[in-house]
């Protein structure tokens, strides 16, 4: 990122001022560092600031190219983020940065548009991802963008929250692999699968070494990609429409599985829901069966940039939040509960092994 940009400087030195504000030390709110809530008097002179500071940003959109305003405009946006609390952030500065002409230039990426105006009606969905993962079925919408929007995107595609995902993309190809080195020819069972991109870079599904592999998700477009891999991979693949809501309501016959995933799903999911889902996957694995759940870690550098100009929301947690999500399983059931996290830090993996 560019932080050593002058106008970001100058936008720093204001925050100070709006520091020695407070009356008490900083407060730890939903797992970040920020102040305590500055009088609602103050919200229309931040959202002024942030608006002035974000002017002073246009001066580096140069013609055909706005790398170095994307690179500007996210470290701003993550300082702002980190020093007003939530609720100042949500009703002055958030709204002042939607509306401020610079939106109009960074929703030239077709990437940052996708995510703000859903086409498919909810956040985070397979055609967005298919822009993360640069997988030719974008390269269209792409290719039709301005050419500075493409230069937006080439920069957003290319951070630590992108990386990460592609990364995710590939764990969860491997542990197909694994499942169906240590099992003969396995049950997987992959939900809210999205376009199920992984299966591109599964080595088992292209030899035919996995018994059967059930995606299932809400989205009948995404399941129409999916269907589509039965005759360009394996049929072994099967595309299936169930809701979380089916899942948890007992209402989807699902059976058992050998290993089962939910790529970019707990993201979304309240802690309370998480638990119970985690309880009915793990009651859905075969003997010795192994169940996988990623989750966003605390800290991802352009959370701000997704709120604001994606309109992209995530619920990042911490190791201990992750671990939660076992916690309606019965002891004597689990082998195993395995966590790590990516070389980055970016996203935690929780995996549980049934005896």
């Amino acid at each position: 990122m560019s932080g050593g940009l002058l106008p970001l400087s100058r936008e720093r030195d204001r925050l100070h001022d709006f520091a020695s504000l407070r009356q008490v030390e900083p407060s730890r709110i939903d797992g970040r560092q920020s102040l305590v809530e500055l009088p609602e008097s103050l919200y229309p002179i931040v959202a002024n600031d942030v608006s002035r500071a974000l002017t002073d940003l246009l001066a580096l959109a140069i013609p055909g190219n706005y790398t170095q305003l994307t690179s500007a405009v996210i470290d701003l946006l993550g300082l702002l983020k980190g020093t007003f609390s939530d609720r100042a952030w949500r009703e002055a500065v958030l709204p002042a940065a939607r509306t401020h002409a610079l939106a109009n230039l960074v929703h030239e990426c077709p990437f940052t548009r996708h995510s703000f105006t859903k086409p498919r009606g909810y956040p985070g969905d397979a055609g967005l991802l298919d822009f993360v993962y640069r997988h030719p079925a974008a390269r269209p919408t792409q290719e039709a963008a301005t050419e500075a929007g493409r230069t937006v995107m080439a920069f957003t595609v290319d951070v630590t929250a992108c990386e990460a995902v592609r990364h995710r993309r590939s764990i969860l190809a491997r542990k197909i692999d694994e499942t169906a080195a240590r099992k003969d020819r396995p049950a997987i069972l992959a939900v809210a699968s999205g376009h199920l991109r992984e299966a591109e870079l599964s080595i088992a599904l292209k030899e035919g070494r996995v018994g059967r592999l059930l995606a299932t998700d809400q989205d009948k477009t995404s399941l129409s990609v999916v269907d589509g891999y039965r005759t360009s991979i394996t049929d072994a693949i099967e595309a299936k429409q169930v809701t979380v809501r089916n899942i948890l309501s007992g209402k989807s016959s699902l059976g058992r599985f050998d290993f089962i995933y939910a790529a970019g799903l707990y993201d979304y999911l309240d802690a309370k829901v998480a638990a119970r889902l985690t309880r009915i996957l793990f009651d859905h694995l075969n003997d010795g069966g192994r169940l996988l759940i990623p989750n966003f870690l605390w800290g991802v550098p352009e959370e701000a940039y997704m709120e604001v100009f994606m309109d992209w929301y995530l619920l990042y947690r911490s190791r201990d939040e992750i671990e939660r999500f076992a916690q309606n399983l019965v002891p004597a059931e689990v082998r195993k509960t395995t966590y790590t996290e990516d070389a980055a830090g970016v996203i935690g993996y929780l995996e549980v092994e049934r005896v």
